[in-house]
């Protein structure tokens, strides 16, 4: 019996192997593409990314699913979706999601799994990370003003009125807002602040007051953002108090800071 050396019986093998690949492989396998397979941002915001689809025997069924920290989302289910076509054996498919405060730091993924018309099964999966919006984090607590310090100031001084160190401010979801006087000094001011606003780049804080005795007599105040977060909440505005005479100017500068009320 001849013997053949093992390297010769193993390149035999792998050439018969890599015939057989070569021969089993299906042309007509569909092929998914997303236009991205990760997305990072804030809760609130609405993300779209792009399924484009190579289906030579065209599109039975494309259903997506969704999970949360690797359990299915019972309450999402399953989602059969519609591509369009996108040319020759070619479709596409535009997903839109809203972020969810609840998912915040979670881990969501969502499948997207095409069946064709020959029964071939293929998918696609996409990671969402949700950060905390800063406007969220705004109105889902109340506010005392802690104080005003005027910077521009030689060393800077605090200037907060004591009255208002017992007001709560309220700033609402849909841009509404008001302010609850404590009882240090019972009613102590003629503005009503009523709107709210924070920049789409989270950098200015906006509010709006009027006269209490003149409605029409209304104020804007813009705010530069310096911080954000669940126990602080500050930011600068630059007045002209050049009206109240020496040491004040047309270009004061005071950081107010606000901590949550309990």
């Amino acid at each position: 019996m001849r013997l053949y050396p093992i390297s010769l019986l193993l390149a035999g093998c792998l050439y018969v192997l890599s015939g057989c690949n070569k021969n089993d492989a299906d042309p007509n396998i569909p092929v998914l593409d997303l236009s991205t397979d990760f997305v990072l941002n804030k809760s609130d915001r609405d993300i779209e990314v792009t399924l484009d689809m190579n289906v030579p025997d065209g599109v039975k069924t494309l259903v997506i699913s969704k999970g949360v920290n690797l359990q299915p989302d019972a309450v999402y289910g399953l989602d059969t979706v519609v591509p369009a076509p996108a040319g020759d054996k070619k479709f596409r498919y535009v997903f839109h999601y809203t972020l969810q405060r609840a998912e915040i730091d979670k881990l969501v993924g969502f499948n997207f799994k095409l069946t064709d018309n020959s029964g071939r099964i293929v998918e696609k999966d996409l990671t969402v990370h949700t950060e905390a919006n800063a406007a969220e984090t705004i109105y889902s607590k109340k506010w005392n003003l802690k104080s005003t310090l005027r910077i521009t100031a030689t060393p800077p001084a605090e200037e907060i009125d004591p009255c208002v160190k017992d007001n709560i401010y309220k700033f609402f979801k849909d841009s509404t807002m008001s302010v609850d006087f404590g009882p240090a000094c019972g009613f102590d001011g003629f503005n009503v602040y009523d709107k709210w606003r924070l920049s789409e780049d989270e950098k200015t804080f906006t509010w709006e007051y009027y006269n209490l005795f003149n409605p029409a007599a209304r104020t804007t105040e813009v705010f530069n953002v310096r911080k954000i977060s669940s126990s602080e909440l500050v930011m600068d505005i630059t007045i002209d108090l050049s009206w109240l005479g020496p040491p004040y100017t047309d270009k004061e500068q005071f950081v107010y800071t606000f901590t949550p009320a309990p």
